[in-house]
């Protein structure tokens, strides 16, 4: 892939994963399903990160170890800055849900866990780093 080709695949594919994040959004909001709107984030990092990141490993654009992992670290902490500037400003200054909590009792002790945008945004790049390991330790044969 010629530099100017590997810049376009780039932008592209953040572009593509924007758009069916924001598409997501659409979807939930038509339906007043305000408190999943982290879907779209969702939805767009899978597509971002995990396809994305496959077509330039495909093309031999970057390698498959460890600089994987900074390039998937990089696109999330991009998709989530934009994503997290977007939404509110398509969809209005309260499109993510307040903050609630999630109370548990673990042998007595107990446990509050705040949900708040914070916690969904680092839970979804944590899922995404573990598809990316996945499907790193099922392809690292073929380099």
């Amino acid at each position: 892939m010629k530099s100017g080709h590997f810049f376009r695949v780039i932008i592209l594919n953040f572009v593509s994963s924007l758009i069916i994040a924001i598409v997501t959004c659409d979807i939930l909001y038509s339906f007043h399903l305000y408190g999943g709107m982290y879907l779209g984030n969702l939805f767009g990092l899978y597509f971002l990160v995990v396809y994305g990141v496959n077509n330039l490993i495909e093309a031999r654009e970057v390698p498959n170890n460890f600089s994987r992992f900074i390039v998937v670290m990089a696109y999330i902490l991009l998709f989530d800055a934009v994503f997290l500037f977007i939404i509110p400003l398509l969809f209005g200054p309260n499109a993510f849900p307040a903050t609630e909590y999630l109370s548990m009792n673990y042998n007595g002790a107990p446990f509050e866990i705040v949900l708040s945008k914070e916690f969904y945004l680092a839970l979804f790049a944590i899922v995404m780093l573990i598809f990316n390991f996945l499907i790193y330790r099922r392809y690292k044969h073929v380099e």
